[in-house]
């Protein structure tokens, strides 16, 4: 009776075991499904089939697992199952009217059990009867396996897809895995989640396979299936992350996390964007080209960066805690790949076409800043890693953190020379060592850094790297890769399987190697106190230089280097030659740079245009050079493509609403802008030239207005300069915009405005004379004779000026040693005209566009100089003294065509202090620049309070220098460091010259002599500071000028001067040696003829004529030391007051060797220095 009872079935007793048995198999608790199978079959006999299927079910899984032995336990479990098909038929037949979801549970079994069989048509042939949309579920029973019947549809997918596959319907299993990764993917189980991850990795995989073309259609077809993988585990719990047991069905996760990263950087690398309207049948991305409104088209970049950035950190995690250290004879190869992935897509993020808004917060530096994270995490997997301390040398280089940059190549270049002379020794190419190109390519990458960004220490250290790259070039090398080692019988023994580096280079690889060294020796040339070794440094640089240009001859910065160092060496010929090739065909003037986004051609040839124009004002083409200045501004096509657009809503019955749009300005970095703003310089600097300072003075709005679009407005650059309040007089109309007026107001508060007002007509003239704007410039040479303006006149100087006439202390526009009379406003006849349309500009800040000269020029009331009949011919004389291995001759050799830049460092941003420092020490240039124009244009209040700003300034940042965490002192406020900015006593030593230069065209020369001594004392290699001090201390030595003060208060006393220039002046002639410089130390000429005399002696000099004498000694002991400096070598300014010292000295023949150089100086002077073209210097 008790057996009768037991074998009664209890429904409520089969509902719940059904449900742990859905249970168990939902989360793959296998050893438990045969005991609830029994379970079933007891209380709940009519799901026999069911049971049957979980049986099955459960022996499938461990027949899908790979043995861990070398045994035939699967192939034994795989047979086993062979034997339950017939069953599986069986109980599907019966079940199949009665129970549809256990018959369909069970095919999905039984075409599991053919696909581990490796049978798919018979997979495919019972997948092909089921169908879940038409099964309806039993009355009774049928949601207690709701959630083993989900991962079975998902089973029943992924084996179909993989079944499709195997037997070549590739159509079919592509429509079957566009299907399953259209659906929502499921995560709620264990073994939903294992299917769903096998279906939605295998259909990534497959896409990615089978991906036809890197098409708009097909790159969306595969992001989709990438995107439901990426939603999939967006949903899954934390837990489904863990690892699971591996099987020969899954496709590795780590390998579907490495395609879908790669197929971001696909999208990204093809410059498309993420699609606005994304969605079923629609293609997930568009080109960059297309129209779309700012917000949309940030919000898209937005979304493409921060997924690119969680399938990064997720791929990042997953190789990192998988990949083990490396031996060192090992090499982690998919580490190396990942991170030079991240490099490739960190140049992208960090280039033009992406804004710091589109990159979401802190832009690019945060974008940077977690690449160098990526970086040295990916270190700790690898073993001195070539590949990795290159990567974190640019991107350290690229944050403007030069200290670490320098360290980490440092470290290259220590692995890298060792691996080469390994190599070289053996024959052999070191495995995981950079090649030779690459690691050519980042040292002259590093010598670009040094020289452009660094000060005299880091020149030295270029000078070291180039030294390296010169012996790397000259080692002998492995022909290729698998070149086999021979042994030589000796240690010197050649392997006849190499060759030198440089027959296996490339071509642009040694051009940049040639580029490094000719920057390198030129720049050291600039910085050498030796002056006998800067001909030959010059030379060397010229030399590799052309090699570079023959090699590369479209390369901008082999063309401007190159053209640079022949314009220093005073060929400015052949530096035109090579800008011509480097310009023609590369600018557009009618416009069509409009077409283009980030216009990096037109910003690297800024700098050319810049030389260009100063080659042709070294030839007297006044004209023709700011014309040339007004190109480098229209090869951008108009203002708005350069400096953007402002969009004012004038609808009254609104607030006033202003938009703007970004020009190229706004990617540009801070050398780039000062390049702009130089090219400004440069214009008024030419207009002065041909209409007088006073047409320029009114131009300095224009350029304090191209600042501030630049660089922001000057009045936020310090605290220090106070802002006016906003009152009627601040807020009158001006035709140079209106964000200028409280500025322009400060610098010209009577004179200057006095002048504007009467000279209204002249300046109504200028804006309304304007010339065409789509005017092309020729580019080829000038063969005719076409006016290019007429010439400057120049007058001789007087002999006996008095202090009151020598107006040349304070500037001079040519011939140092003649000098200039002031031009009066009456006595000036303005028929130049600019272009002076407003460009558009950010709201707060107005804009004057690029001045253009007309092609008429004012005629002089001055006179020019007649020819000077010369007694003898300059060569017959010997060369400057101190100079004889600097011959001023000519270097004719020519070079060729033309432009793109080669560094693979991209745009280097620099650290906000570097950044300040160079913001500010831009515009204390130009507030010195504004007040030399004042100076000169005899408005001295004006002139003073230009100073005054530039002094509050440099205050400003000597102050920052003091509460910084490092502290002041007085090496740091010496030194430059890194920047390239100039240090905090050079920019004292300008502001205190321009202070004296004040001072002397106001009669007060003991105020310049002070103010002189002040810059010296702060900078004591300051050209400027050098030559006013020593024209002042010669002027003393003539007796032009007491050597002291006088008093005010006193009477006149008797004519002791006056006794001095009547007596009879001792002959004192100065030593050969530059060295004896002292009187004190000179034996006394009236000692030495004392027993030759029987008549009454000589007095012994006085000591007002020992003043004399030291103050004339002493000019020349500065002058002479400056003009072996490279700043001093070639100023033509120099060089006539050391003429003059000299000539005081009744040194003749130095005075006339030194006047020569003058004249080969003068003859290819151009209007402004030749280090203003770049504030990199040779590089771009």
């Amino acid at each position: 009776m008790g057996s009768l009872v037991k074998k009664v079935p209890n429904s409520e007793k089969g509902q719940r075991y059904l449900g742990l048995l859905d249970t168990a198999l939902c989360n793959g608790s296998w050893s438990e499904v045969p005991e609830l199978a029994r379970k079933v079959e007891k209380h709940a006999p009519e799901r026999k089939c069911l049971t049957l299927a979980a049986r099955s079910e459960a022996q499938a899984a461990s027949a899908s697992h790979r043995p861990t032995s070398a045994s035939s336990a699967a192939a034994n479990s795989i047979h086993s199952l062979g034997e339950a098909v017939p069953r599986l038929l069986e109980a599907i037949s019966t079940a199949d009217t009665s129970q549809p979801d256990d018959a369909y549970i069970a095919r999905t079994c039984l075409a599991q059990i053919h696909w581990i069989q490796e049978a798919p048509l018979e997979a495919l042939q019972v997948l092909a009867s089921s169908s879940r949309s038409t099964a309806a579920p039993a009355e009774k029973g049928g949601p207690a396996t709701l959630g083993w019947l989900e991962v079975c549809e998902v089973k029943a997918a992924y084996i179909t897809a993989s079944c499709l596959e195997s037997s070549g319907s590739q159509s079919d299993a592509r429509e079957t895995y566009q299907a399953a990764t259209s659906r929502t993917p499921g995560y709620r189980t264990p073994e939903l989640r294992r299917w769903t991850e096998r279906l939605l990795g295998r259909a990534c995989m497959y896409t990615v396979k089978k991906l036809p073309s890197p098409s708009v259609r097909d790159l969306s077809e595969t992001y989709y299936a990438f995107k439901a993988w990426g939603d999939f585990w967006q949903r899954a719990p934390s837990a489904s992350v863990a690892k699971t047991a591996s099987s020969r069905l899954d496709v590795p996760r780590r390998q579907v996390w490495k395609a879908y990263y790669d197929l971001l950087s696909t999208v990204l690398q093809h410059d498309l964007l993420y699609s606005p309207y994304p969605g079923p049948g629609a293609d997930a991305f568009i080109f960059s080209n297309t129209v779309l409104p700012y917000e949309q088209r940030t919000a898209a970049k937005q979304r493409q960066r921060a997924e690119m950035q969680r399938v990064e950190t997720v791929y990042e995690s997953l190789l990192l805690e998988e990949t083990k250290f490396p031996k060192a004879s090992q090499l982690n190869n998919e580490v190396e790949e990942w991170t030079a992935q991240v490099i490739e897509n960190w140049r992208r993020f960090t280039g033009s076409e992406w804004t710091n808004s589109d990159l979401g917060d802190g832009g690019r530096n945060t974008v940077s800043r977690a690449t160098l994270d990526i970086l040295y995490r990916a270190a700790t997997k690898t073993f001195h890693s070539t590949a990795i301390l290159r990567q974190l040398f640019t991107v350290h280089a690229a944050l403007g953190e030069f200290d670490l940059a320098m360290h980490a190549f440092d470290s290259y270049v220590e692995i890298i020379d060792k691996a080469k002379a390994r190599a070289e020794k053996t024959g052999k190419h070191e495995t995981g060592s950079d090649d030779d190109d690459t690691s050519m390519l980042t040292a002259a990458d590093a010598v670009r850094l040094l020289c452009r960004y660094g000060d005299r220490d880091q020149a030295e250290k270029a000078g070291d790297i180039v030294n390296i790259i010169t012996k790397w070039l000259a080692q002998q090398r492995p022909r290729t890769a698998e070149a086999p080692q021979i042994k030589g019988d000796s240690e010197g023994y050649i392997n006849p399987a190499s060759q030198p580096s440089n027959a296996s280079l490339r071509p642009t690889t040694l051009a940049a190697a040639y580029r490094a060294i000719g920057i390198s020796k030129a720049h050291w040339a600039h910085l050498t106190f030796e002056s006998a070794d800067r001909a030959p440094l010059l030379g060397e640089a010229l030399d590799n230089l052309q090699r570079a240009h023959r090699l590369e001859p479209s390369n901008v910065d082999n063309a401007h280097a190159l053209a640079l160092v022949l314009a220093q060496t005073r060929d400015v010929s052949g530096a035109i030659g090579v800008i011509r090739g480097a310009l023609n065909g590369s600018v557009m003037l009618n416009g069509d740079a409009d077409l283009q986004q980030n216009h990096e051609r037109e910003r690297h040839l800024l700098s050319l245009w810049h030389l260009l124009a100063l080659c042709l004002s070294a030839q007297d083409k006044y004209d023709t050079a700011a014309q040339i200045c007004e190109a480098a501004y229209k090869q951008f096509g108009n203002s708005s493509v350069l400096f953007g657009q402002r969009i004012t809503s004038l609808d009254p019955e609104k607030a006033v609403a202003i938009t703007t749009t970004a020009g190229a300005v706004d990617s540009m970095e801070g050398f780039e802008k000062e390049s702009i703003l130089q090219i400004r310089i440069s214009q008024i600097s030419l207009l002065e030239l041909m209409e007088g300072p006073e047409a320029a003075v009114d131009l300095t709005d224009s350029l304090l207005g191209l600042y501030s679009r630049l660089f922001g407005n000057p009045e936020h650059v310090t605290i220090a300069v106070s802002r006016p309040p906003q009152t009627a007089a601040t807020t009158t109309p001006s035709r140079f915009g209106g964000t200028l007026r409280s500025i322009t107001g400060s610098i010209r508060p009577r004179s200057a405005r006095s002048r504007r007002s009467s000279t209204a007509d002249r300046s109504t003239i200028r804006q309304r004379s304007v010339t065409s704007a789509d005017g092309t410039v020729d580019l080829r040479p000038a063969t005719n004779g076409q006016s290019t303006g007429a010439p400057i006149a120049i007058t001789v100087t007087n002999e006996d000026g008095s202090p009151a006439d020598k107006k040349h202390h304070s500037h001079h526009l040519h011939l140092p040693f003649h000098k200039h009379h002031n031009n009066d406003t009456s006595a000036r006849t303005s028929a130049t005209s600019f272009v002076n349309a407003n460009e558009n500009t950010q709201p707060s800040e107005g804009v004057e566009t690029p001045v253009k000269a007309s092609q008429t020029s004012a005629a002089s009331p001055e006179q020019p100089l007649r020819e000077v009949a010369h007694n003898a011919p300059h060569d017959t004389f010997p060369q400057p003294a101190g100079h004889d291995d600097q011959p001023p001759v000519q270097d004719v050799r020519l070079p060729a065509p033309h432009p793109a830049s080669a560094s693979s460092i991209p745009e280097t941003h620099l650290l906000p202090v570097y950044e300040r420092r160079h913001k500010v020490g831009v515009l204390i240039k130009t507030w010195l620049f504004v007040s030399g124009l004042y100076l000169r244009a005899d408005s001295y209040d004006d002139a003073q309070n230009a100073v005054e700003h530039a002094t509050k300034l440099v205050e400003s940042l000597e102050n920052e220098f003091a509460s910084s965490e490092d502290g002041v002192n007085a090496q740091r406020l010496f030194e430059k460091g890194w920047g390239g900015s100039k240090s905090i006593d050079e920019l004292w030593a300008d502001v205190w010259s321009t202070k004296a230069h004040l001072a002397i065209v106001r009669q007060r020369p003991y105020e310049a002599i002070a103010a002189f001594e002040q810059a010296l004392s702060y900078y004591p290699d300051h050209s400027a500071g050098i030559i006013g001090l020593s024209d002042i201390l010669l002027d003393i030595y003539e007796q032009k000028l007491p050597a002291e003060e006088p008093l005010p208060t006193t009477r006149p006393l008797p004519s002791a001067s006056g006794s001095l220039i009547n007596e009879a002046k001792p002959s004192l002639t100065r030593p050969n040696t530059a060295s004896s410089t002292e009187p004190s130390r000179r034996p006394s000429l009236v000692s030495d003829r004392r027993p030759q005399h029987v008549g009454p002696r000589k007095k012994d000099p006085t000591p007002a004529e020992l003043n004399r004498i030291a103050a004339r000694d002493r000019a020349y002991m500065l002058l002479s030391n400056l003009t072996k400096l490279g700043t001093g070598w070639d100023d033509s300014e120099a060089w006539s007051t050391l003429a003059r010292a000299h000539e005081l000295s009744r040194e003749i023949g130095k005075a006339k060797q030194a006047l020569w150089w003058v004249v080969e100086l003068e003859d290819s002077r151009p209007v402004r220095g030749w280090r203003e073209v770049s504030p990199g210097g040779y590089t771009l």
